[in-house]
């Protein structure tokens, strides 16, 4: 049987498989969260902090993002122009506002700044059959935040608490405020020096997990992050191949019953970038957003 033949049976069978959005979902196994379920007015979570990855020294990674509202719940997209040196709509939009010279404008410009972000690697003690977690939580410039708190516990600590031999754990205790918002009360290291894992396969795996932020925070292309700046919500249509305003859309269908088949923006993907204009800067973006809600979405 020549290749030939073999190809065109492999074309003609792959051209009637169900076409998707070449998406990666959500594993949330992938996350550590200090997010309390409704009903749950506090907790105290024990982590294991992993050591710097070969070449680095320091255990967690710096990263730039935006966070707003879509469709209704926060979500936090990658910094295109600090982690791809490429154009962001959100930071283009900025420079839009800013340079009105409008007092009105340069406040609504702040909602559009990029917001400075710390990833580490963890292992959730109470969950370690889930393997290494990564946990995403913003800068605080006021020396009130999570790493101020979690620097706090390494400096009482006095040496290399990550150490897979010699090194400690987290204890993170977490209640709602008077806002009934989850929020980090406390960050201390445990009294024990302890491996990693008294299971040096198990050990061996956590520390040899290559993966970056990448690979489980998507980065948005520019055409998505531009509808998400306009205060639209996007949705994959299959049939275009690509990430569409849902609300453009049903201004299209208002009179007709929809004819697209459309995957949820929670799916996550990578797409290439096409440029396109500046876009209207005069949608709303409220910043008051729970700053320890830590999950991916």
């Amino acid at each position: 049987m020549s290749n030939i033949f073999e190809n065109m049976l492999k074309n003609y069978d792959d051209s009637h498989k169900p076409r998707t959005s070449n998406a990666k979902k959500y594993d949330l196994k992938n996350y550590f969260s200090t997010y309390l379920p409704k009903g749950v007015n506090s907790a105290t979570k024990q982590i294991r902090i992993l050591p710097p990855k070969e070449g680095s020294d320091l255990p967690w990674t710096i990263k730039h993002g935006h966070k707003v509202q879509v469709d209704g719940a926060w979500k936090t997209f990658a910094c295109l122009k600090h982690e791809n040196d490429e154009p962001c709509p959100f930071c283009e939009a900025r420079e839009v506002l800013l340079s009105s010279g409008d007092s009105d404008d340069r406040e609504t410009a702040k909602k559009y700044t990029p917001r400075k972000m710390y990833v580490l690697k963890v292992i959730d003690r109470d969950n370690e059959s889930d393997g290494v977690k990564f946990w995403r939580f913003n800068h605080d410039y006021r020396k009130t935040g999570t790493m101020d708190a979690l620097m706090g516990a390494i400096r009482n600590a006095k040496h290399d608490i990550t150490d897979s031999e010699s090194g400690r754990d987290i204890i993170i205790n977490i209640a709602r405020d008077m806002n009934d918002r989850p929020v980090i009360n406390s960050i201390n290291c445990d009294l024990n020096v302890t491996k990693l894992s008294e299971d040096q396969g198990l050990a061996t795996d956590w520390l040899s997990d290559n993966r970056t932020w990448r690979d489980v925070y998507s980065v948005r292309d520019y055409d998505y992050l531009t509808i998400v700046v306009k205060g639209e919500t996007p949705v994959y249509s299959k049939d275009k191949g690509k990430f569409v305003s849902k609300e453009s859309l049903e201004i299209a269908h208002a009179n007709e019953k929809p004819k697209e088949d459309f995957d949820s923006e929670l799916t996550m993907g990578n797409f290439s970038k096409k440029p396109v204009d500046v876009v209207n800067t005069s949608s709303t973006i409220n910043t008051n957003s729970v700053e320890d809600d830590d999950l991916p979405f």
